[in-house]
């Protein structure tokens, strides 16, 4: 009888054991799915990159080189570092590239967005000559390039004087990756 009883525990246990057995394994099993789901969504975010940037002031006689856009309103991602006004493809892929800039009262600049040296595209804000009303005009333009890692995207003065923004800016550089 002893024997019996120590073989019903037994059997109980085992039969417990095994129990506990599929509810690790199912908690396992959700764990892995969990952890696979969280590195699908790491990595989904890591291929999403954008921004907008913009110049807050104006500044009637700029002549410098590189136009950097110091206000981040919009930034996902990677890539534009707000110092330098350079965006640094961190991950190969296609992108869009665009700039908006007002110029200076009564001045013409034009400005161009530029991959690692070489413009792609020009945008130009023209002041007629002969016109003495005062006026400011808008260029845009926009570019799609495809970008290797590492690559740098920036907007420079190609020629002209100034450009005008607001503490809402007007003058503008956005990019982003296509998926």
């Amino acid at each position: 009888e002893n024997l019996n009883r120590t073989v019903a525990k037994f059997d109980t246990q085992f039969t417990l054991s095994e129990h506990t057995q599929r509810k690790f394994s199912s908690a396992l099993a959700s764990l892995e799915t969990a952890q696979t789901n969280l590195s699908k969504s790491i990595d989904d975010k890591n291929k999403h990159h954008a921004f907008t940037a913009g110049i807050s002031s104006r500044n009637y006689g700029w002549t410098g080189s590189t136009l950097v856009f110091p206000l981040v309103i919009y930034s996902e991602g990677t890539g534009y570092n707000p110092s330098t006004g350079i965006f640094t493809a961190p991950t190969a892929g296609t992108y869009v590239f665009y700039v908006s800039v007002q110029s200076a009262h009564q001045n013409t600049i034009f400005l161009d967005i530029v991959l690692n040296g070489s413009s792609k595209v020009r945008a130009m804000a023209w002041y007629g000559s002969g016109n003495n009303v005062s006026i400011s005009q808008t260029g845009t333009n926009l570019v799609i390039l495809h970008l290797q890692t590492g690559d740098r995207v920036w907007v420079k003065r190609y020629s002209g004087t100034g450009y005008f923004s607001h503490d809402i800016p007007v003058t503008t550089f956005s990019g982003f990756k296509l998926n």
